[in-house]
Parts: structure tokens; C-alpha cells; sequence
């Protein structure tokens, strides 16, 4: 049997119209306001465009930026996925672009807006047309159209298209201990999720995947690639193991001063404690709770004995709000800074990626999604810097200065990452 396994490229041509639009709409962001210095945004390696075949594709996009940041299609196309459309601080966003079915070219425009503002940066985005050529009438199965896979060495958790003529179904023949991907069969063309881990060491790691079309395997193999970070400290707290998982539950939870002695000598404690002296910090399996009504709590890392010399380092980390089973939400104010040496890019977030029970009544799912994890920098890093992060403030009661809307700010923390910064 015949499989042609990835769609040709060819060029998108007689879109005069479609040219002349994107060209005022350049020479009108020329003309916008210029960003006064606040922020920062750009593209890595600075794309201006994606081309795609009638196929489709997905590719991922690194974004630099010390702002709040959102992706806006000029037009709500629903050929066009972007999946995260928004973020803080550096990160990666992927654009997905579905198969053409149609014998007519298409484009679209993505523009960008941070802190409000929007920018001068635009991604145009071409499609071409289907053809007979490149049409349904050979057998096919691809993820996206892509040959191969760059994974951030930070991981990433996207939605793809496996897109085929027929039955498929698709095998991790190396890596499948840090990627997976969900569902491994199915019929046509249909949604997947891909998760990749983060590589938390420096070496350059790669899965290799295959794809069966009914039944048979299709030729060559699909790779993932993932570079390597140097790593300075990596903390998933799994050697906490109190409590439940479900957030609502506090049954078994245990207070940062109960610790055992073995927990204790990893480092993490206290910057400092609420106005009470008692501790506000909770272990749960796997992950921590800063936090109980009237007061917030706090984690301070060890020292990031690492570092050498003085360095810019990346912190990524997983934080949920708290919700009640009834639906009663927290304030979702988490600071973040440090002690010794650096000075951090952003000094505090926003934690609004709300647990939603129904569907997730195990609280496993939410710790997966891409807007889980937060990242900031800290910038002049030496031996001697701790990281520090609290929800809210230290006091929390009425007649305190605090100013949220109600006395509770408890946060869930997991998976802090900290590397060099490229």
C-alpha cells in the first residue's frame, strides 16, 4: 500500500489582495504608539510568518517578555488554534493550523498585546490551497503534517492533530518515560494530547514514535527532540506524602514545624511566620498548601548552591488556587522574590487557573495544563540567593493591610525549576 506520509509544500501565490492587507496592516502598527520602555516582547528568533501545506501543521512559538502577554487572530478564524493564548513573563504559546479541505489559498494575521499595549510584531500565517495532487486520494497519516518535533527544555503540554486517511493508531518505540501522548489510536483525523516532561538535565534527549495506517506501519520514524537546561535546583516534593490530593480535603495535611527531621534537612523553610509564630505551610502528597484562613504561608528554598559566579537564572513553577467543594474561592494573589543576591523580573501573580471538580474530581488533571506553570527570572544570582514564594501576605485578618476581599489567599505549589537562563 501507498502511504504518503507528509504533505509537499508549494508557494501561495495570487492573494494580491490579501498581500495588499497585511501591508497596511504592518504600516499601521508602524504607526501605533511605540512601547515607552515598560515592556518587553519578542519572538524568538524572530519569525514573521508561518507557511503551512493544505495538510496543516503546528509549530511552537518562544516568547521573551517581561509583560503579560495575549495572542489576538485578526480575525476569529477556526481553521487557527493557539493554545495558550495568554501569558506571563517568558514562555511558549503553539499555533496549530488545520487541514484545507477547500481548492482556494488562505491567511490570517496574529497580532500581539502586552500589558495593554498592543505591539509592532505580527505573524502572518499562509496556508495553500488543496489540490488534487495533494488531496485525499492517497493514503496518509501524519501528526500535523511535521516531520520531527523541537520540544522546550521546560516541556509542554500541547493539543496536535494525528491527521490520516484511515485507522491509526501510533507507538513510543523510545522516550515513553517522559512523553506521552493521548489517545494512541483512533480513526481519521483526530485531537491528541502531547505532554512532554521537562529535561532537568544538559544532555539532549530524543523519543522516537511510529504511526500504523490500518494496520500497517507507515515509513520512517517520528522523533521528538528536547535540548538539556543546566540545571541548578529541580524540587517536585515528592518525598511529601500527607493528606489528600484533592484539594478540598485537608484531612492529614501536616504543618511545615511537624516535618520529620529527614523532610526538614532538604532545605526548604520558612522566610518568615505569620504574627501568630505558627507555621502556615502544609505538606500534601506531592505538593505543598501555603496558607490557612487569616494568614498566608510561605516556602523558602535552600541555597542555590549551584550557581557559579554570579548568573541569570529561569524559575518555573506549578501553582493552583483553592476552591471549595462548593465552589467558595480563594484570593489568588501569589508573591514571589528572593533573599541574598538577584533581583526578580516579577515580583508577584495573578493564580486564576481555577480546579474544576466535575471534571476533574482527583485534582491530577489541572497540574498538567500549560497555565499551571508560571515563569519569572532573576537576574545577578549568586551561591547565596533563596528563592521565596507567599500567598497573599502574613496577615490576612480584618484590620490588618491587607486588602483582599476575603481573609483567605491559600495557594498550591509544585514542581519549582530553576536553570540558567539562555
Amino acid at each position: 500500500m501507498k502511504i504518503n506520509y507528509y504533505a509537499n509544500f508549494r508557494e501561495v501565490s495570487g492573494m494580491l489582495v490579501g498581500v495588499f492587507f497585511l501591508s497596511f496592516l504592518v504600516f499601521f502598527s508602524s504607526c501605533s504608539k511605540e512601547n515607552d520602555g515598560s515592556t518587553h516582547f519578542e519572538l524568538k528568533d524572530n519569525p514573521s510568518s508561518l507557511t503551512a501545506s493544505s495538510q496543516g501543521i503546528s509549530e511552537i512559538f518562544t516568547v521573551q517578555s517581561s509583560g503579560t502577554w495575549r495572542v489576538e487572530p485578526l480575525r476569529n478564524e477556526k481553521w487557527i488554534k493557539i493554545e495558550p493564548s495568554e501569558g506571563n513573563g517568558s514562555g511558549t504559546f503553539t499555533v496549530t493550523v488545520d487541514r484545507n479541505t477547500t481548492m482556494e489559498a488562505r491567511q490570517s494575521v496574529l497580532t500581539f498585546v502586552v500589558d495593554g499595549k498592543i505591539q509592532n510584531n505580527v505573524l502572518r500565517i499562509e496556508q495553500e490551497a488543496r489540490s488534487i495532487n495533494n488531496g485525499d486520494d492517497d493514503p496518509y497519516v501524519n501528526l500535523d503534517g511535521l516531520s520531527s518535533l523541537e520540544a522546550p527544555e521546560e516541556g509542554l503540554y500541547g493539543r496536535y492533530v494525528v491527521r490520516s486517511t484511515g485507522d491509526w493508531k501510533v507507538e513510543i518505540l523510545e522516550g515513553a518515560d517522559w512523553l506521552n501522548i493521548e489517545p494512541k489510536e483512533g480513526r481519521f483525523d483526530t485531537g491528541v494530547t502531547l505532554s512532554v516532561g521537562a529535561n532537568a538535565t544538559p544532555e539532549v534527549r530524543k523519543a522516537t514514535l511510529v504511526f500504523y495506517l490500518n494496520d500497517e506501519q507507515a515509513p520512517g520514524v517520528f522523533e521528538v527532540n528536547q535540548q538539556g537546561m543546566e540545571v541548578v535546583l529541580f524540587e517536585d516534593f515528592n518525598w511529601l506524602n500527607y493528606g489528600n490530593a484533592v484539594f478540598y480535603t485537608t484531612t492529614g495535611e501536616r504543618r511545615m514545624d511537624s516535618w520529620s527531621a529527614a523532610e526538614l534537612e532538604r532545605g526548604w523553610s520558612h522566610y518568615q511566620l505569620d504574627p501568630t509564630g505558627v507555621s502556615s505551610t502544609y505538606a500534601r502528597p506531592g505538593f505543598l498548601k501555603l496558607g490557612r484562613t487569616n494568614y498566608g504561608g510561605d516556602i523558602l528554598s535552600p541555597k542555590l548552591s549551584a550557581v557559579e559566579g554570579t548568573q541569570n537564572l529561569q524559575v518555573s513553577f506549578k501553582a493552583v488556587p483553592y476552591k471549595t467543594a462548593t465552589g467558595a474561592q480563594d484570593v489568588t494573589l501569589l508573591k514571589v522574590g528572593v533573599t541574598g543576591p538577584g533581583t526578580v523580573n516579577v515580583s508577584e501573580f495573578n493564580i486564576n487557573n481555577w480546579p474544576d471538580y466535575d471534571l476533574d474530581p482527583n485534582c491530577t488533571e489541572i497540574w498538567k495544563v500549560p497555565e499551571t506553570t508560571r515563569t519569572f527570572t532573576i537576574t545577578g544570582a549568586t551561591a547565596d540567593t533563596q528563592i521565596w514564594f507567599l500567598g497573599g501576605a502574613y496577615n490576612l485578618s480584618a484590620g490588618s493591610d491587607w486588602q483582599g476581599v476575603r481573609n483567605v489567599n491559600r495557594i498550591f505549589l509544585d514542581d519549582i525549576l530553576v536553570a540558567v537562563k539562555k
